[in-house]
């Protein structure tokens, strides 16, 4: 019977230092918790003048605000910790750590940022570039720097005579947002004619306004931890990998 007994940690040991690790093992019961994040809801301030279509100079502009939505967004977090009395019995403190890993779920905003497609009726006889064109955000009436905007899919865009395309511009983060204000979008120099030699003839300007809120998503999630034998290298792996990861 002693002999058994002396002979099983033997075992054990064997296989994980061949193995290298040991299966994770919850080391708590998971714990509920609540999580949310803010999506903004966009609405254009329809009047006479600020139509969410614009006609000028034969284009048909319209701009539309992309679809929010929270979205499940797990963290992963890792820690080495003390190894227990059993874990001591079994580890090689040469080439392994105790790790504890924590499950955090999250919910984040998808897309993170002010996104808004440009759908572009082109009804002249030319072929509509928005090179040369100037897109503009402002947020609560102050100008968003335009390091904090990305409109190059619009200024590369290129819709041929009597189709349509679409165009996507990206302005601030959302976090950037109060709780509600308004968002105004200027399309500056579009270009709507052009002589026989090519050179612009005249150039069209866009103004849009919106108004946004931010609403409250809230969801549960548990909080699950698990301990488990690694080997340094894996250990540090998974240090340099603590990011986000979406679960669907």
């Amino acid at each position: 019977m002693n002999k058994h007994l002396k002979t099983l940690p033997l075992i054990t040991i064997s296989l994980i230092l061949l193995n290298g690790c040991v299966s994770p093992q919850p080391s708590a019961p998971p714990q509920t918790t609540q999580i949310s994040c803010r999506i903004p809801k966009i609405d254009v301030i329809a009047d006479q003048v600020n139509t969410a279509t614009q006609s000028k100079g034969g284009l048909d502009i319209t701009i539309v605000p992309a679809l929010y939505k929270a979205v499940r967004a797990d963290k992963t977090t890792i820690a080495q910790v003390q190894p227990n009395f059993g874990e001591v019995l079994i580890i090689n403190p040469q080439t392994q750590v105790v790790a504890e890993q924590d499950a955090i779920p999250q919910l984040i905003p998808e897309p993170d940022r002010l996104v808004f497609t440009v759908k572009i009726h082109n009804q002249l006889n030319r072929v509509f570039h928005g090179q040369g064109a100037v897109v503009q955000f402002n947020v609560d009436g102050k100008l968003i720097p335009f390091n904090n905007t990305d409109y190059k899919e619009f200024s590369g865009g290129i819709v041929p005579p009597l189709n349509d395309g679409d165009l996507t511009i990206y302005g601030p983060p959302l976090d950037t947002l109060q709780d509600k204000g308004t968002i105004t979008i200027f399309l500056y120099d579009v270009i709507t004619a052009t002589d026989v030699a090519g050179n612009t003839t005249e150039k069209q300007n866009y103004t849009w306004d919106f108004s946004y809120t931010m609403q409250q998503v809230t969801d549960a999630g548990e909080v699950k931890r698990t301990r488990s034998i690694m080997s340094i290298g894996q250990y540090q792996q998974m240090q340099m990998q603590q990011l986000p990861t979406q679960s669907q």
